[in-house]
């Protein structure tokens, strides 16, 4: 009877000592939470430079770039904006359309490196009719912190990274002209994300079609790149030709080149107008002299 009584006592000493330390975890637990191991971030995008007469983006990526350490970060999302969570810490971030028309992306995994391009293949379509430009932005310093409340909602401006070159032809003569196509060489074929400035060195040719009227042809270039910043030294600027096609309604075939320099890189403003007067003129045969020309900055329109 007495270890009987022995072994109770100790089986209550043991079950009380459990309950103490239950409860002890229990009120640790409370005063001392854990910390949330992500940041609420919520985003909404602004498109005032988006370009008239072009379709608007309807995705976007977000490259999120650690600053200590770790690997990039790719979200994807619509065109309005954006909620989701991100571990906490200091980022860099680059954001773009993706369904751009005509580009690619490629080294992403660096900040530094990222890059827009043109591939050779798409280089050599003729036309900007229903395209979507190229749009983003580059942040050098965002910081997400810890906890939903943390994330307040942030709004963005999309810049345009790329420039629209209306070709405007005068032709004294157009009553020779059946058609006219023609190509823009020299054209930016490659965009450093983060700068936000064209890849110096690295250009291509794109072709093009006109459209005929009686007065002469016309036609719009998408080309990668932005408008000069004041005060701030640019990139090497590639230089510039345009070369036209003439098919005359005989069915020959006449050329002219035109060399523009570096006027296209140096004119401010998204939308860049070059206006051309030439004179197609029919002797023994028929030949194209060019007579003036001219770059000068168009009106920036955008999507309202």
């Amino acid at each position: 009877m007495i270890v009987r009584g022995e072994i109770g006592c100790s089986c209550g000493i043991a079950a009380c000592i459990l309950m103490i330390i239950t409860c002890f975890i229990k009120c640790s637990t409370k005063d001392d939470p854990e910390k949330p191991s992500y940041g609420f971030i919520g985003y909404s995008l602004k498109w005032e430079q988006a370009l008239s007469g072009y379709k608007s983006p309807k995705k976007i990526r977000y490259c999120f770039y650690p600053m200590d350490q770790g690997a990039m970060i790719q979200i994807e999302g619509d065109a309005n904006g954006l909620n989701f969570t991100l571990p906490p810490d200091k980022y860099r971030l680059l954001a773009f359309n993706c369904d751009a028309d005509n580009i690619e992306f490629r080294n992403m995994e660096t900040f530094e490196t990222a890059e827009a391009f043109i591939p050779e293949t798409k280089a050599a379509e003729s036309t900007t009719a229903g395209r979507i430009p190229l749009y983003g932005i580059a942040i050098d310093g965002l910081e997400v912190e810890a906890g939903e409340e943390a994330g307040n909602k942030r709004e963005f401006s999309m810049a345009s990274l790329i420039r629209e070159v209306t070709l405007d032809v005068k032709v004294d003569g157009m009553e020779y002209i059946k058609e006219c196509k023609g190509e823009l060489s020299g054209v930016p074929s490659a965009f450093n994300l983060s700068k936000q400035e064209i890849v110096p060195n690295k250009t291509t040719t794109v072709n093009f079609e006109t459209t005929t009227s009686a007065e002469g042809v016309n036609t719009k270039v998408l080309i990668l790149g932005t408008a000069p910043k004041t005060g701030e030294t640019p990139p090497a600027l590639p230089t510039n030709e345009v070369k036209l096609d003439f098919t005359l309604n005989d069915g020959s075939t006449i050329s002219s080149t035109l060399d523009l320099g570096n006027k296209i890189g140096e004119t401010e403003g998204d939308n860049i107008n070059v206006d051309v007067s030439v004179t197609v003129e029919k002797d023994a045969s028929f030949s194209v002299k060019i007579n003036n020309w001219e770059v000068s900055a168009g009106d920036n329109m955008v999507i309202e």
